[in-house]
């Protein structure tokens, strides 16, 4: 069997994301000076690190010992803004949990791009949750280059993302990206620290449903897409799951297909780039009035939230029937 564990073949070497990442840049290229790329080395380098704070549970990482302080949202957007600081491949980060966005200062190199992060995302009433999730997604900017970013970055299309990701710290460290071309899916090797490709295969949603995600009492609610996706739910008998974070709800639906409901997703930092991920896996995402989310521009509030429901094309279609 091969070191890197049983289904890797030892004539043909691993994939590893900066790898991956490159070969699909290059056969799609989105800009011919390579940012984007090192964008993404530098946004998968920074979760090898904040895993191994989730793993020891403290921010103060006392190894052999428990954690008695879990990180925080703050701590991991102030790792982020540190890595990208200096790099010059980024001019603005949209933090989920921060009031206003993070420009660089001036003396830097500022990028070509924006990054929207959820920082940390897991179930708020358990202190050491056992599932925890980040998501990015990234825009080109809109402003003028080599300056700091500017609000009117962040007044994107949604459907012009570059490129999305998701990372979950679970009891396996797993990401998943995509670039406008699949869904492909990676896992943290412990030893060699580098994310190794799952399987040349692109993700794809299941088609067949068979179980709703999202908060119960919301969805025995009575806002129209509550009851639309509560009938769905009782017709073909679905079973409900709610781990009480959006991340992990959403880890469980893209592997095991389903429907997916959250109240108050955070515009450009959660409903975006979960989306994207969704469509280039052969589903569909859609507001509380049946709106395709890509469809949609950002408002000159940042943190604008709305209801998202994530599943199978099929699924979203009898949905909006129900809506109409």
């Amino acid at each position: 069997m091969s070191p890197l564990g049983a289904g890797v073949h030892k004539k043909r070497a691993a994939t590893v994301f900066p790898s991956h990442v490159r070969r699909t840049f290059t056969r799609h290229p989105v800009d011919y000076t390579g940012e984007l790329v090192r964008l993404m080395d530098d946004i998968a380098t920074l979760t090898h690190g904040i895993a191994v704070y989730v793993a020891e549970s403290d921010e103060k990482m006392t190894y052999g010992e428990v954690g008695q302080t879990p990180i925080s949202s703050s701590f991991v957007t102030r790792k982020l803004y540190r890595q990208l600081c200096n790099d010059g491949y980024a001019c603005l980060i949209l933090s989920k949990d921060s009031e206003t966005p993070l420009t660089f200062p001036e003396h830097v190199p500022h990028g070509g791009y924006v990054v929207c992060v959820s920082p940390l995302d897991s179930d708020p009433s358990i202190a050491h949750p056992t599932m925890v999730g980040m998501s990015f997604s990234i825009y080109k900017r809109r402003s003028s280059a080599s300056l700091p970013g500017r609000l009117l970055d962040l007044q994107q299309n949604l459907g012009d993302q570059v490129a999305a990701l998701i990372c979950m710290f679970s009891s396996a460290f797993t990401l998943q990206y995509t670039m406008g071309y699949g869904v492909h899916a990676f896992t943290l090797h412990p030893v060699a620290v580098q994310y190794f490709l799952q399987s040349s295969a692109p993700v794809m949603l299941d088609p067949v449903p068979t179980c709703v995600y999202g908060n119960r009492e919301y969805l025995r609610g009575d806002s129209k897409i509550a009851r639309a996706v509560n009938e769905q739910s009782i017709k073909y008998d679905w079973k409900t799951i709610n781990t009480n974070s959006l991340l992990a709800n959403f880890a469980l639906f893209m592997q095991n297909g389903g429907v997916l409901l959250w109240e108050n997703a955070h515009l450009l930092c959660e409903a975006a780039p979960l989306a994207f991920l969704v469509e280039q896996a052969g589903g569909a995402a859609v507001d509380h009035e049946g709106k395709r989310i890509l469809d949609m521009k950002s408002s000159d509030n940042p943190h604008a939230t709305l209801t998202l429901c994530c599943g199978s094309i099929d699924s979203i279609n009898e949905i909006r029937a129900a809506l109409a």
